[in-house]
């Protein structure tokens, strides 16, 4: 298997300082990324085969890497010193707490999560590897290695975002983040560390890293998480990635590029996603739900929360000249005997959890706050010796 085949050529010895390029962790990085767009596809194609495949292809992987790693820890454990034992029994309960307790509960969607920790472990343990070169401090290559992995994953979560078919979101960035340290720990195990404190050059690097990740994160949080809670006096509340007024002007801008060219209709691994389109899908499907169910005021609030806040999209249509969203005159007939009205204590579900409201002033006061541990080293002066 191919986890097994990259464990099986690092490097014979663990004594001393690797000769290891960046070429195998540099590859793997770009696969991760540069499949993204297409691995929605075939989970759902796996998905329609059998959907106890999504449990147990991931598990077998899973067990796969986790074998393979122990197996090198046999071949090379008796050049192992003590101290490393200890650091990789550290790095055995980090991985089997992100294994179970991050877990989100539903079968498949746990067994695809441990996937982030075996790709994205053995980026970080890569990166380690190359990185312990040339007189850097363990602890200066441990943390590039784990924030690089790290930034990865935030440019995987932002292209799964950028196209259809796949679902941006920010917890599995802190999957990722959680696996690349993870992966760093077993890395010094596994290939040797030392206790020197970063020197100041080292220091600037990691302020460096890990400002540009605090700010990719949060960049990625605000495109993918957090929204706004549109209010209507008339026809209750709903959750959108856009206010109001942005959300007018989206009407707009749909209009004129809809009537120059349709969205298409197939959508493919590389379209890039409208995500005011999935929006308004997202009231459709609401919509649709609740008139199947019989319940006519929900069914109503979807409706006028489309008509007046998605109009473009209740105005589009297929190739073929078909309206693809609006109601048919039937449904809207039967809402009109039933006497549905929307209420103004309407909480709309379209979207469900996938956006996030917060206090204006919580997400710079967290970015502040996560900035300043990692700059701070970088401004106080270089120890001596």
């Amino acid at each position: 298997m191919a986890t097994a085949s990259v464990f099986s050529e690092m490097a014979n010895d663990t004594g001393s300082r690797p000769r290891a390029g960046l070429a195998v962790p540099v590859l793997l990085a770009l696969w991760i990324v540069g499949s993204a767009p297409f691995l929605g596809r075939l989970q759902r194609w796996v998905q329609e085969v059998d959907r106890s495949l999504l449990v147990i292809v991931p598990t077998i992987l899973f067990w796969a890497a986790a074998a393979a790693f122990a197996v090198r820890v046999v071949r090379v454990a008796k050049r192992l010193p003590w101290t490393n034992y200890g650091v990789l029994a550290v790095g055995a309960v980090w991985a089997a707490v992100q294994a179970t307790a991050m877990a989100r509960g539903r079968p498949e969607e746990s067994a695809l999560e441990r996937m982030h920790l075996v790709l994205y472990g053995l980026l970080a343990l890569l990166l380690y590897r190359a990185l312990l070169r040339r007189g850097r401090s363990a602890v200066a290559a441990a943390f590039a290695a784990a924030v690089l992995a790290s930034l990865v994953g935030v440019a995987d979560e932002f292209v799964q975002w950028l196209v259809w078919l796949r679902v941006g979101d920010f917890h599995d960035c802190l999957l990722n983040a959680s696996a690349a340290g993870c992966g760093a720990i077993f890395g010094a195990g596994l290939f040797g560390f030392d206790t020197r404190a970063p020197a100041l050059a080292e220091r600037r690097t990691i302020a460096a890293l890990w400002a540009v990740l605090v700010i990719s994160s949060f960049g990625l949080l605000d495109l993918t998480n957090l929204g706004h809670r549109i209010v209507d006096a008339e026809m209750g509340r709903f959750r959108s990635h856009y206010s109001a007024d942005r959300l007018e002007r989206l009407n707009e801008n749909r209009r004129e590029r809809w009537a120059a060219k349709l969205p298409p209709m197939t959508l493919q691994p590389w379209h890039i996603e409208d995500h005011f389109q999935s929006e308004a899908a997202w009231h459709v499907q609401a919509r649709n739900e609740a008139y199947d169910a019989g319940d006519w005021p929900a069914a109503a609030a979807e409706e006028a929360i489309l008509n007046r806040y998605y109009p473009a999209a209740l105005e589009l249509r297929t190739p073929e000249g078909r309206l693809r969203y609006a109601f048919s005159p039937e449904r809207v007939q039967r809402l009109q005997q039933e006497g549905a009205v929307p209420v103004p204590a309407y909480e709309s579900p379209a979207g469900g959890n996938r956006i996030r409201i917060w206090p204006r002033f919580l997400a710079p006061a967290l970015l502040l706050a996560a900035l300043i541990p990692g700059v701070l080293p970088a401004l106080s002066r270089s120890r001596s010796g």
